[in-house]
């Protein structure tokens, strides 16, 4: 696909979303919109080896509190790591004593060009949570057990949550043994 012409035709606080037209390998022109979005850094945080702290948050388009990993949107001019440690305190009042990036992830490539970046976060020390003025966040503990039977019953909805507590439990035995 060959790009011609991008038109901005919202321009809002967290993002924007453009009209882009391209031509197809036929020739074709063909118009879709994509929302821009900045980025967002994910953390998995661990208590322990065997327990993941997830935050409770009311989330507008799923019109209802969710259980997910902390997350936040990327400042202009951060990089995914700064504000991996920025959202994690935020949020959940931790400091992580060590943070490793797991992957990057598009969650809906056909109309967002937004990326993922997943960490999990290790050697916590407890502070305070410092909640932007239009949070209302709750945490809790889950052991992977318990992990497990939320994910098998579908009772965690969020994608990213989803994602990262798989591959965490994939790759959790090799992580740090490259």
């Amino acid at each position: 696909m060959n790009q011609l012409n991008r038109e901005r035709v919202y321009d809002g606080r967290l993002f924007k979303v453009a009209r882009v037209t391209m031509q197809n390998s036929e020739g074709k022109e063909v118009v879709r919109d994509v929302i821009e979005h900045p980025g967002a850094a994910c953390i998995i945080p661990m208590i322990d080896n065997d327990t993941v702290l997830l935050v409770e948050q009311w989330r507008i388009g799923a019109k209802r509190a969710l259980w997910e990993i902390p997350a936040g949107t990327l400042d202009p001019g951060e990089d995914a790591l700064t504000c991996a440690a920025r959202e994690l305190e935020e949020e959940t009042g931790y400091k992580a004593g060590k943070l490793e990036h797991l992957f990057t992830m598009f969650p809906s490539p056909g109309i967002l060009d937004e990326k993922m970046h997943i960490f999990v976060a290790t050697n916590l020390t407890k502070g305070e949570q410092n909640l932007d003025d239009d949070e209302e966040i709750n945490i809790k503990p889950f052991s992977f057990k318990d992990l497990r039977i939320q994910l098998k019953a579908n009772n965690i909805k969020d994608g990213k949550t989803i994602a990262a507590l798989g591959y965490l439990m994939v790759f959790k035995p090799f992580l740090g043994k490259e």
